[in-house]
């Protein structure tokens, strides 16, 4: 329920007010004249205590400027904006709706999840609504405002009833061309919807909003929410969002029924290079809506519709007899006005919101008052406030302590947990600041502690005595068994450089997996052995050799020492005609690549993607027209190479190889 106000507010007249964020207020209104024909506007303004923050009033003046020449279905229409009784305020656009984080929250406390073809439907005409946005042109001077939105969040996505989807809330959008530039350390928008570039203060682009729309579709698709910790543990998110490629799962893992279409969509949407999202709105609303038009070609926006009413059949019905009433006392409290104004009176100020007292007050003005008075205020809940109701999952697991390994004799590493002492210096933590309506939660991380906290997520990141393992230098057996001298067995132990991750680390001895935990392994002397390890990011070591008698040391012990070299890369960008089809990547090298038997599968176009340096076998293939191309490439350190405009070719039936 919204809280009533009924007060004149320059030539409008506030009925109640529907939300209220860090430094604005919102209200529904109407003009305050008998014949204001019942059309009810949003007036969104400053409240009093920031009027004089001049930061606050350049940024609300900033969403005007940005936003006032739209003129978009899916972006929330501004009307006008002005100041009274030194108060900034816009007049906007009034959707009858509620917007997403309410309709998650509703979903939840049904223990339900808000229809596939729904989630889809609304993120397709949010990114419409969005590449408006972006590819906004000044109408004077036709250059590009090169907009970022910097804060799509659930709570700036308002649903209808009637079934449209509108993006609000441009306040801390920032355009190349309005002067704002963002200072160092300084992060806005709210936290668990920052891309990866927010986090890491680089510079944004509309590819920075598709990141956030791809978190607001996964989380309508699973119902959960995708970045958030234990206890809102800012700097966690933090390192959740800058770690997206490892930490981000399809979202079919928690809801069965999405098809791997969709899972491919979302995906790519969260993609922490840039440049393998998709490249602005249009290029993902098109994804959204082929697969709409394959998967569920019966869906329209009245089932979206016929979905938010019912969900919320009550507050409808609850919603409009209070705007009757409201409108009904606006309209005797106007009319009452009008006449006091009208009579000699000793007090000519009219039932304002400037806070002026009157010397004498007329009956009249007595009865506007209690008439006033006697509305009930309810209490509003937040929309910024409102959590999807969830039990804690994809947390960051902090293992039980462990017992010294008996064998070893080497402790596991200690427990960790939230607010001990580890030795690490934790940075300073991430004061939230509330900087626009109906967005709040905007954060600001101010110059050195957003440095900190960057600076000491890195630290964290290669140094957590949670995820560390055991030093990979080979554990040496406590009591060694020293071998017969004329045995014809032999002691293996490997020394790897750098140690690393032993668990990431594959070995094997003649094909047979190598435990480098256990020490050392038996070998039978003057006989061929092949010693191959395996690590992500490194090149596969291979080598063949023969251990004799005079290698061994008075223990009987093969000891080798490998370094293993770090992979270097190239890029490879590829087009086809036709446009859509399936590429198969398989390395030709032995030793390049730690999984060189497993191709990599694309689709096209691929776009700069990162290959080990060496050869491959490129197979691109249409099942559907039957057509296909293989050609070998060979990827050079620090190489682009750019295929484009590959005429696929109809494949040969068997009977036309034979003759």
């Amino acid at each position: 329920m919204s809280e009533s106000v009924l007060k004149k507010f320059g030539k409008y007249f506030l009925l109640d007010r529907i939300g209220e964020g860090g430094m604005a207020e919102i209200f529904r209104a109407r003009m305050a004249t008998a014949d204001a024909n019942g059309r009810f506007i949003v007036i969104k303004r400053i409240q009093g205590a920031y009027s004089n923050n001049q930061e606050f009033v350049q940024m609300f003046r900033a969403e005007v400027q940005v936003t006032m020449r739209f003129s978009h279905p899916n972006i929330v229409q501004l009307y006008e904006s002005g100041e009274d009784s030194g108060q900034h305020y816009i007049a906007m656009e009034l959707v009858e709706g509620r917007n997403l984080r309410q309709v998650l929250s509703k979903i939840s406390q049904k223990q339900q999840r808000i229809p596939i073809p729904a989630s889809c439907f609304i993120i397709e005409q949010a990114a419409a609504g969005l590449n408006y946005a972006h590819q906004f042109k000044d109408r004077i001077t036709g250059e590009p405002l090169n907009l970022v939105h910097r804060d799509v969040s659930p709570q700036n996505i308002l649903v209808s009833y009637d079934g449209n989807i509108k993006v609000i809330d441009f306040g801390i959008a920032k355009a190349a061309t309005n002067g704002e530039a963002t200072r160092a350390g300084v992060i806005k928008g709210k936290l668990s919807y920052l891309s990866p570039e927010q986090v890491m203060g680089d510079v944004l682009d509309g590819r920075s909003d598709i990141f956030a729309l791809g978190i607001v579709l996964w989380e309508l698709l699973t119902g959960k929410r995708l970045f958030v910790a234990d206890g809102d543990n800012e700097f966690q998110v933090l390192k959740m969002i800058e770690s997206c490629t490892t930490y981000v799962k399809p979202p079919s893992t928690f809801n069965p029924e999405i098809s791997k279409d969709l899972d491919a969509v979302v995906m790519q949407a969260l993609a922490r290079d840039p440049k393998k999202r998709f490249q602005n709105g249009e290029e993902m609303g098109r994804a959204l809506r082929k697969l709409l038009a394959v998967e569920y070609s019966d869906f329209g926006p009245s089932d979206l519709s016929i979905f938010v009413k019912k969900l919320f059949h009550d507050l409808i019905v609850e919603d409009r007899k209070q705007l009757q009433q409201l409108n009904s006392r606006a309209d005797e409290l106007i009319a009452l006005g009008s006449q006091a104004q009208a009579k000699p009176a000793p007090v000519s100020e009219a039932v304002t919101d400037s806070g002026v007292q009157p010397k004498e007050t007329t009956r009249e003005q007595t009865r506007v008052s209690n008439l006033g008075d006697k509305f009930e205020k309810s209490q509003i809940t937040s929309a910024d406030r409102v959590e999807i109701a969830r039990q804690p999952q994809n947390q960051m697991r902090v293992p039980s302590a462990s017992k010294p390994n008996t064998q070893t004799g080497i402790r596991s590493a200690a427990p960790v947990s939230r607010g001990t002492n580890t030795g690490i210096r934790r940075p300073a933590p991430v004061e939230p600041v509330r900087e626009s309506a109906g967005g709040g939660g905007i954060l600001k991380l101010l110059g050195g502690a957003a440095m900190l906290a960057i600076g000491g997520f890195f630290a964290f990141e290669h140094f957590n005595p949670v995820d560390r393992k055991p030093d990979s230098v080979p554990i040496e057996d406590q009591t060694p068994t020293v071998q017969n001298p004329f045995t014809s067995k032999a002691n293996l132990r490997v020394k790897i450089f750098p140690d690393g991750d032993l668990s990431k680390t594959r070995i094997s001895v003649n094909s047979a997996p190598f435990d480098p935990n256990k020490g050392f392994m038996k070998l039978n002397l003057d006989e061929p052995v092949e010693l191959v390890i395996e690590r992500p990011g490194f090149v596969t070591y291979r080598k063949e050799f023969t251990v004799k008698q005079a290698d061994l040391s008075p223990t009987r012990d093969y000891i080798m020492d490998v370094k293993l070299d770090p992979m270097v890369y190239g890029t490879f960008t590829l087009s086809t005609q036709p446009e859509i089809a399936d590429v198969s990547i398989v390395n030709l090298d032995q030793g390049t690549s730690g999984n060189s038997s497993k191709p990599l599968l694309l689709k096209t176009p691929v776009y700069q993607e990162k290959l080990p340096v060496g050869h491959y076998r490129v197979t691109v293939r249409n099942e559907t027209l039957n057509v296909e191309k293989s050609f070998q490439i060979e990827i050079k350190e620090g190489d682009r190479l750019v295929k484009n405009g590959i005429a696929l070719e109809p494949v040969r039936s068997p009977a036309s190889n034979r003759r």
